[in-house]
């Protein structure tokens, strides 16, 4: 029996480092077509962001960014400067920043109590799933 107690508790903390893992370390780069293709990367300082108006060029939508934190780490600018770096290494002209989506994961944890008996607990962590729309200029 206290095999099996020790075998469920490797396993379910198997589980949660794999989904601690699931989080992005970096941003992510989905396009929107499958004839996209990379531009001549920049600086990302080079690339334009805009949060709350639309740029006054014309431009084309080449795919979403996206960069998911815990919701307690808020440090908005650091991740809009990571969001820019990717849009740079793409090629990207510039950024728009879009609404950011708010999720909250529940996971089984389970720990051995005083006599080795199993508990069965939730733990719930919330993240922040930052998106923006890579653009790049029509000339």
């Amino acid at each position: 029996m206290k095999i099996l107690h020790t075998t469920l508790l490797i396993i379910a903390s198997a589980m949660c480092l794999s989904m601690l893992g699931c989080q992005g370390i970096e941003p992510q780069f989905y396009p929107l077509g499958v004839s996209w293709q990379a531009g001549n990367p920049r600086p990302a300082n080079d690339v334009e962001i805009f949060i709350t108006k639309k740029p006054s060029w014309q431009y084309k939508e080449l795919g979403m960014i996206t960069y998911t934190t815990p919701a307690s780490f808020s440090d908005e600018p650091r991740i809009y400067q990571l969001l820019r770096a990717k849009a740079g290494e793409i090629g990207a002209d510039g950024i728009i920043i879009m609404d950011s989506q708010t999720s909250i994961e529940q996971t089984p944890h389970i720990t051995l109590d005083f006599y080795g008996n199993p508990t069965e607990t939730e733990t719930s962590r919330s993240y922040i799933k930052y998106r923006a729309m890579a653009i790049s200029q029509i000339k």
